[in-house]
């Protein structure tokens, strides 16, 4: 009798090893990356003429971005995130939550609901809205005009992973690099045209 307890025992403690074991791979193999930064549009002020007189002004002397901050209301960018599960369980994403850093300076933060299960070996983009207004945005004003329009953004936060009924939380920082300077002139140029 005590040797089939001893044996039921040392089984059931090589299956808790063994899952805890599966378990702590699973987590070393999951990632989220930024994989990609699109503009989706610019909110713009109202247009009056003493914007507009302005915007010629400064464009004529050379201020040209600077100027358009002026008229700019909000910036949208769709972020797409690649979440990667190269273990051997299924892994749940509920959401994740991040920070928000143009030239490394903090503008905001953001969460998105994802709510999908990646299975191994797959990996999964989610595509998150994000809408930066002007007032988040000043900070890092000075640091795209004298970046000639280029924004480093960064993108730093944890994705909650749910394995086997354990909410496990990944860090995860990615950035990448646009340009918004032809953006802001196409898009000024198309409601000066329409105004």
């Amino acid at each position: 009798m005590k040797k089939a307890v001893g044996i039921g025992v040392s089984i059931l403690i090589v299956i808790i090893v063994i899952v805890g074991g599966l378990i702590a791979y699973s987590y070393t193999q999951l990632s989220v990356s930024l994989n990609e930064v699109n503009l989706h549009s610019i909110d713009l002020e109202s247009l009056s003429w003493s914007n507009l007189l302005k915007l010629g002004l400064n464009a004529f002397s050379g201020n040209w971005l600077d100027a358009t901050f002026d008229l700019i209301h909000g910036i949208n960018f769709n972020l797409i995130f690649g979440l990667s599960n190269n273990g051997l369980l299924p892994v749940y994403i509920p959401d994740l939550s991040y920070d928000l850093l143009i030239n490394n300076i903090p503008i905001g933060s953001g969460n998105s609901k994802i709510d999908a299960t990646i299975y191994p070996g797959q990996t999964k983009e989610i595509i998150s809205f994000q809408n930066i207004q002007k007032n988040s945005l000043l900070p890092a004003v000075y640091s795209i005009v004298n970046t000639q329009g280029i924004i480093d953004l960064k993108v730093k936060g944890i994705a909650y992973f749910n394995l086997l009924g354990l909410s496990i939380p990944i860090s995860f920082e990615s950035s990448k690099q646009i340009s918004i300077y032809d953006e802001i002139r196409n898009r000024i140029n198309t409601e000066i045209q329409l105004n």
